[in-house]
């Protein structure tokens, strides 16, 4: 991937409609940078397009006070699971479903690129990676240094889950899923009334982008210990 060839392609790319709230804890929303200062990862009008963090990508927007916004994807991936991030219509933070590792890029008029994988590249490797409900490990940006999602006071945590499989989010896949698992299958709108803060799209279990019986058996591995 050539990063440095998309940034004349999003210079035009300015703010969007209000994306769904933020999933981000509000009481564990900041992460350091070392040369950019404090990172706000909820807040982003009035956390209406703070980050969104879904079973396959990542959605929103970061406030950095010394450095301004940080575009993580607009939501919509072409292919509707991962951002491809070969051009500047469809770039984005992505999340691998089976390894929870952080990938892709997220983009901020004032600093560039920030790459997701850039702890995965690190010596020893620090992978940027869905913990539980919390972030873990580096990304890197070239021109602001490191993105320390490891601290121990201060952290990214997802109110809900973005575990693919953790239907009733309590960040755990475990026989106390099949129940909303099963419901997430055959009545959505139940199912929204039941887990409000939970995304359906965690049942999407062979990660093809939609919530169907192809699930049940992909769905099944997960539970296996």
């Amino acid at each position: 991937m050539r990063i440095g060839a998309l940034s004349f392609l999003l210079l035009g790319i300015g703010a969007r409609s209000a994306i769904a709230q933020s999933n981000i804890d509000p009481g564990h929303k900041f992460a350091w940078t070392e040369n950019a200062g404090w990172t706000n990862w909820y807040d982003a009008n009035n956390a209406q397009d703070g980050v969104f963090i879904h079973p396959t990508f990542l959605e929103g927007f970061i406030w950095a006070e010394n450095v301004g916004w940080i575009n993580v994807g607009d939501g919509s991936p072409a292919n509707g699971v991962h951002y491809a991030n070969k051009d500047g219509s469809d770039f984005g933070g992505n999340l691998d479903p089976n390894i929870f590792e952080l990938f892709g890029l997220a983009w901020g008029e004032n600093v560039g690129w920030l790459n997701f994988e850039g702890g995965a590249l690190a010596n020893p490797p620090q992978p940027a990676r869905l913990d539980g409900c919390r972030l873990r490990g580096y990304a890197w940006g070239e021109n602001i240094g490191w993105l320390n999602l490891d601290d121990a006071e201060h952290y990214i945590r997802v109110a809900t889950s973005a575990k693919r499989g953790d239907l009733n989010c309590d960040c755990v896949i475990n026989n106390f899923d099949i129940d909303p698992f099963v419901l997430a299958l055959t009545n959505p709108t139940k199912y929204a009334q039941q887990f409000p803060n939970c995304d359906r799209m965690l049942a999407d279990c062979n990660g093809d982008g939609k919530v169907n019986n192809f699930d049940i058996d992909p769905f099944v591995k997960l539970l296996a210990p």
